[in-house]
C-alpha cells in the first residue's frame, strides 16, 4: 500500500474506492496539520489537489477549519474550489473571509460562477464584494446576476469566440490562437454587423475548409439557440435530446449575449434531479439552507400533523369497526397486509413519479 503522500500526489486513474481512500486520507491529513499548525506542509499539500477533491473536503471540515483551509490555497485554485461548492457550504466558507480576499478570489472566476456565487451571498455582501472587485469582466458578472439563476441567462457565460461573417477561416485560427486565456472553446458564433447570431461553426468544419474561405460560408446557419428567460430544464431537455455540448444565448433581436456549455448543464440535471425528490418528499430545498434544529422544525411539522391526522383516522376507523373485528378475527390478519401494500404501492408510485418529474 502506497503512503499518504504518495496517495495524494499520484495521478492515477481513479475508481470510485480509490477516489473515496483519497478523500479519507486527504481529510486526515488536514485535520492533523490544523491541529498542530503545521500550516506550511499543508499549503503544499492542498495546492496539489484537484479542485473538486478540495471542494468535498471543505464540505466535511467544521466550520472554523473551511476559512482557515481556503486561506491556504492559491486565488487561482480558491476560485476552482468556490465554484464547485454548494449554496450551505459557499455561505460557510465565505462568513469567515474578509471581504477583500473573496473579492480577490472571485475575480479569478469565470464571469457566470462569479454571478453565481455573488447571487448565493447576502445582497449587501454581494455589492460590497462586486464594488471592491477589479476589472473588465465586472460589468460582465453584473449583467449576468440581473438575470434569473434558473434561466438560461443565469446558467449563460459571457466568454466566447465570436466574428463576423466576412472574415476569413485563415483569421479566425488566429484569432482562437490569441484566444489561449479561454479555458475551452467548443465552437467559433458567427455573427453579422448588428452582432446579430448567422450561425456556428465548428472547429472540424475550419479545419476542413481552405483559409480563404468566409466564416459566413462555413458556419451552420440552422443552429438551436435560447433566450436568456428560458427555464434551465428546458434547455437541459435539449442537451439531452440533441446530444449537444453547447447552446447560444440570443436576446429579441436575435444579437448574440452568450453560451450555455454541457458542464453547467450536468449541474442543472443535479439540481433538477434534488428538487424533484425534496417536492416529492414534501419538503422545500430551503430546508437545505436551514442553520438550526427550529427551522428545520417550522418547515416539516406542517407536514408531519397533516400525516399524523391520516394515521388517526385511520385508528379511528379501526376503532369504529373494532365489534366486528372482535366478532371475526380473522379479518385482523388482513390490517397489516393492507398496511404494507399501501406502502409497498407508495413506493412504487414516488418512484415512477419522481422520474417522470425529472424527464419531463
Amino acid at each position: 500500500m502506497k503512503n499518504s503522500h504518495e496517495m495524494l500526489s499520484t495521478p492515477d486513474v481513479l475508481d470510485q474506492d480509490l477516489r473515496d481512500e483519497r478523500r479519507e486520507i486527504l481529510l486526515e491529513t488536514t485535520r492533523e496539520a490544523l491541529h498542530h499548525d503545521e500550516l506550511e506542509m499543508l499549503c503544499l499539500v492542498l495546492n496539489d489537489q484537484h479542485p473538486a477533491d478540495l471542494a468535498e473536503l471543505i464540505r466535511v471540515l467544521d466550520s472554523e477549519d473551511q476559512p482557515r483551509t481556503m486561506e491556504l490555497l492559491g486565488e487561482s485554485l480558491a476560485a476552482g474550489v468556490l465554484a464547485e461548492l454548494d449554496h450551505i457550504s459557499v455561505l460557510q466558507v465565505t462568513d469567515g473571509l474578509q471581504e477583500e480576499q473573496l473579492s480577490d478570489i472571485v475575480e479569478e472566476m469565470a464571469p457566470d460562477d462569479a454571478a453565481d456565487v455573488l447571487s448565493e451571498l447576502p445582497q449587501e455582501t454581494s455589492k460590497r464584494v462586486l464594488d471592491l472587485m477589479e476589472g473588465d469582466e465586472v460589468e460582465e458578472v453584473r449583467q449576468l446576476m440581473s438575470h434569473a439563476e434558473d434561466t438560461g441567462g443565469g446558467i449563460m457565460t459571457s466568454r466566447l469566440i465570436a466574428v463576423s461573417d466576412e472574415v476569413s477561416v485563415g483569421e479566425s485560427t488566429e484569432l482562437l490562437r490569441a484566444s489561449s486565456d479561454l479555458d475551452e472553446i467548443l465552437a467559433v458564433y458567427v455573427v453579422d454587423l448588428q452582432q446579430r447570431l448567422v450561425g456556428v461553426a465548428s472547429l472540424r468544419s475550419m479545419l476542413l475548409a481552405s483559409g480563404d474561405s468566409l466564416m459566413g460560408t462555413i458556419a451552420d446557419r440552422e443552429t438551436m439557440r435560447v433566450h436568456p428567460e428560458m427555464d434551465q430544464e428546458e434547455i437541459a431537455t435539449l442537451f439531452a435530446d440533441y446530444d449537444l455540448v453547447v447552446l447560444p444565448v440570443v436576446d429579441n433581436a436575435g444579437a448574440l449575449i452568450g453560451q450555455v456549455t454541457v458542464d453547467d448543464i450536468v449541474d442543472v440535471i443535479r439540481e433538477e434531479a434534488t428538487e424533484d425528490m425534496i417536492t416529492m418528499a414534501a419538503t422545500s430545498s430551503a430546508e437545505m439552507e436551514e442553520r438550526t434544529v427550529f427551522g428545520v422544525m417550522r418547515r416539516r411539522l406542517p407536514w408531519l400533523l397533516l400525516c399524523l391526522c391520516g394515521t388517526l383516522l385511520s385508528g379511528a376507523v379501526l376503532d369504529y369497526f373494532g365489534g366486528m373485528l372482535t366478532a371475526m378475527g380473522s379479518l385482523i390478519l388482513f390490517v397489516p397486509a393492507i398496511m404494507a401494500m399501501g406502502g409497498n404501492s407508495g413506493i412504487q408510485t414516488s418512484t415512477v413519479t419522481v422520474r417522470s418529474l425529472a424527464t419531463g
